[in-house]
């Protein structure tokens, strides 16, 4: 995994899940979100690195559809869905967010393992911890 900066679509993953997201028809676009975080979630401990970076940038699609939530400053983020209603984030998406970022953050996960030692793990994991916090706390 490619990574540029430590934003959710911050690295080469995301930004090929973001393209998926674009290329998508306006009405499936929610269900591939949701199938992305479902798939983190039932991958648990097998989680790769990059459905991990995948799951993290489908939940910050996710917060991002919130009302009142501000965009991304990434310029990889989907910003094709600014304004759009595509994507509707909902108690229930929001809760399956939640848990795909849990599997993301767990003790040994492959992404975690990924960012050990680095320079930037400390600031790495509070990115993935205020995105799940934000979500969790999401009022809907």
């Amino acid at each position: 995994m490619a990574t540029w900066q430590l934003g959710p679509f911050d690295n080469d993953d995301a930004v090929e899940w973001c393209a998926a997201l674009e290329d998508l028809a306006p009405d499936q676009r929610a269900n591939f979100v949701r199938q992305t975080l479902s798939a983190a979630v039932s991958a648990g401990p097998t989680l790769t690195p990059e459905d991990a970076a995948q799951s993290i940038a489908a939940a910050a699609t996710l917060l991002q559809s919130l009302a009142g939530a501000p965009p991304s400053e990434s310029a990889y983020a989907p910003r094709f869905l600014l304004g759009s209603d595509d994507i509707r984030a909902t108690k229930q998406m929001c809760g399956l967010a939640t848990r795909a970022l849990d599997t993301v953050l767990a003790q040994g996960s492959a992404w975690r393992l990924r960012w050990a030692e680095d320079i930037e793990e400390d600031e790495a994991f509070e990115v993935i911890e205020q995105l799940r916090a934000k979500l969790a706390a999401a009022r809907l």
